[in-house]
């Protein structure tokens, strides 16, 4: 006989009022203290990070037990004032692009709260070392330098935030801020790395066991001079000012055409520079995007040294016009000459080393053979004796100053340094002075003036006898782009300090 409907249904009530009673139960009964978080911490590593980037964060939950687990899925998160990124659930923070700012996250959890604040950066767009090419002799040291480009064109160094590597690392080490150290013995090729945010850049370091250096070198002994001239009737000369600078090696010639050219190549291959409607200018490193030099000829200087030509496989390269390798290069601004020191590790002499080196030790007046001008001593404006040379002559051809220093006075004036400031001899410290600027140039030279101007010391081939002189401070307005003749008689002389 079959059973009333109500209790045939009876057992399938009585389990769903049992399941019921449980879950009440369940929520009734609070969660065992030993499971509830003693605290909260939100971990993720460095808590910098660069616009348009991401950044896994961690929610690490402490309990009295000893234990910790992760509750990242779990956890609320949130970020304020959530205008340079948004974190979103799991604890993935993303950046925005072109923003930048300190957010502080947060994140909740079974009754713990945990906060972090995150610096979004600048995206770096370019990045680059240097020295890019160097050679060192076993046991010397080598600062290396990083510099960055970041979206918005903004230049900055970041040598210490940079991550350094060295491989093989059997000749030389490399700390945490760029220092190489050559070891003592050992000889061979390295590659140097350093990161920075996701770019990289490399240099290559040749350590040998006897100094081959690129170019022949004077060391110039430490040691106080008077520098300037009160006699003169031009007032950036004056005061005469007693000037104390350290030891330091110059260059005992000028640069010349074919050393300038093996930069223009070497430095294309490594991607540091690019030429654009005969236009050469930096593309990496502390001079980006600004004129080096220009390979043109004009109605003043119509001879052109320097041309870029095609040669096999569609493949172009820099070459000397032949007959003017060992001429002084000319035609620079600034920037080609303290990018082509750099390069190679070197620098450009100071004001006051340049100088010093032309007082040749003697607080000479020029810095010829004797301290005299003469077209016997110097290629100046004009002809005569042994200056036959109604233009640019060739590097080392009149006799040197007694530091054994060429072309000093006259031929190719020298860029210098220090920008120029014509009151600055008032103020000069005593030692070491490196003129008004930053001791570490970065982008386009800052105004001293109406203009930014950098500085030129020595004359050249057009120059009058007076601003041949030891003293005389020339002075081009940033930036000499075109072929005027600011641009056309400006060459350099490499320079580096000593340990």
């Amino acid at each position: 006989m079959l059973l009333p409907k109500f209790i045939r249904t009876l057992p399938m009530f009585l389990s769903l009022f049992a399941v019921s009673l449980s879950l009440v139960n369940c929520r009734e009964q609070p969660t065992p203290s030993e499971r509830i978080p003693t605290s909260l911490r939100i971990e993720g590593g460095a808590p910098t990070i660069y616009s348009g980037g991401s950044l896994q964060l961690v929610a690490v939950a402490s309990y009295s037990d000893g234990t910790v687990r992760d509750l990242s899925a779990a956890a609320t998160w949130t970020n304020t004032p959530a205008r340079a990124g948004l974190v979103q659930s799991g604890g993935k923070f993303i950046a925005t692009d072109d923003s930048v700012g300190i957010e502080t996250v947060t994140a909740s959890v079974q009754g713990r709260t945990a906060s972090l604040q995150i610096e979004v950066t600048r995206r770096a767009a370019i990045f680059s070392i240097s020295p890019v090419i160097v050679a060192l002799t076993s046991g010397e040291t080598l600062q290396f330098e990083a510099s960055v480009e970041y979206q918005g064109g903004s230049q900055a160094y970041v040598t210490e935030n940079a991550s350094w590597a060295i491989s093989p690392g059997q000749a030389a080490t490399i700390d945490s801020k760029g220092k190489l150290h050559a070891l003592p013995g050992m000889t061979g090729h390295e590659t140097v790395t350093a990161q920075y945010q996701i770019l990289s850049a490399q240099s290559q370091v040749q350590v040998q066991a006897s100094q081959t250096p690129l170019f022949e070198m004077v060391t110039i002994p430490a040691g106080s001079f008077m520098m300037g001239d009160d006699s003169s009737r031009l007032l950036d000369q004056r005061p005469a000012h007693e000037v104390f600078v350290d030891a330091f090696e110059i260059g005992k010639y000028e640069v010349t055409n074919a050393e300038y050219v093996r930069f223009l190549n070497q430095a294309f291959a490594a991607g540091h520079i690019f030429i654009e409607s005969g236009i050469i200018s930096g593309k990496r490193g502390p001079f980006a995007f600004l004129p080096y030099t220009k390979l043109c000829a004009s109605q003043e200087f119509p001879d052109k040294f320097i041309e870029y030509v095609q040669i096999e496989d569609n493949d172009y390269v820099f070459r000397v016009v032949p007959g003017f390798e060992d001429y002084p290069v000319v035609r620079l601004s600034w920037y080609g000459a303290a990018a082509f020191c750099a390069f190679y590790g070197y620098r450009l002499p100071t004001e006051a080393e340049w100088e010093k080196a032309a007082r040749g030790g003697q607080q000479l007046q020029y810095g010829t053979a004797h301290g005299a001008i003469a077209h016997d001593f110097a290629n100046y404006t004009g002809t005569g004796g042994a200056d036959a040379y109604a233009g640019l002559a060739p590097v080392g051809k009149f006799p040197p100053n007694p530091f054994g220093l060429y072309d000093l006075c006259g031929n190719a004036a020298e860029y210098i340094f220090d920008l120029y400031e014509p009151s600055y001899y008032g103020v000069s410290p005593r030692n070491n002075p490196f003129g008004p600027g930053p001791a570490k140039p970065l982008g386009r030279l800052t105004a001293q003036g109406p203009c930014a101007s950098s500085m030129w010391r020595g004359g050249s081939w057009i120059s009058s006898a007076s601003a041949c002189s030891a003293t005389y401070r020339g002075a081009f307005c940033d930036l000499p782009e075109q072929c005027n003749l600011g641009a056309a008689v400006a060459g350099l002389r490499v320079a580096r300090s000593l340990p």
